[in-house]
């Protein structure tokens, strides 16, 4: 884990979710050479308690899929707890699942990427800002922005 979060042998990249100067989200993205030699990103995303529900967490992924998906991944890999099915939900219904493994308390998904349209990529280096890409908010509360780091 130590040599994925230094990004040693690979693509790491990393978000957070920032309100009023408060981290309320944060997400991360690994790539690597998944089975039969395709490109996969291992996504991780953790939003504060009181912040779940609000669109935080969607637009972590949204970003950190779209600039896997400008590098080449063609596979998605998350590891969730198996109870979490609000999570579990969220990802069936947005990715078709290839196959899930269960280990105690945790599922581990794999799910294909859809090929990116033809499209201008945003400059992978600089920030993200959710001024580039509306988030669904209840109530319109979260007015955060998202900062990117590779």
């Amino acid at each position: 884990m130590l040599r994925i979060l230094t990004g040693e042998g690979g693509c790491t990249d990393a978000l957070v979710a920032i309100e009023d100067g408060v981290i309320i989200g944060h997400a991360m993205a690994s790539d690597s050479t998944g089975r039969g030699g395709g490109h996969r990103t291992e996504i991780g995303v953790v939003v504060a308690d009181g912040r779940r529900g609000m669109g935080v967490g969607s637009a972590l992924m949204r970003c950190l899929i779209s600039r896997a998906q400008a590098r080449g991944a063609t596979t998605l890999v998350m590891e969730v707890l198996a109870e979490n099915r609000p999570v579990i939900t969220m990802i069936t219904d947005h990715w078709p699942v290839t196959y899930q493994d269960q280990s105690g308390a945790y599922l581990t998904i794999h799910a294909r990427l859809p090929r990116p349209r033809d499209q201008e990529w945003p400059d992978l280096r600089a920030p993200y800002r959710s001024g580039a890409e509306p988030t669904r908010a209840a109530g319109g509360r979260f007015s955060g922005e998202l900062a990117g780091a590779r």
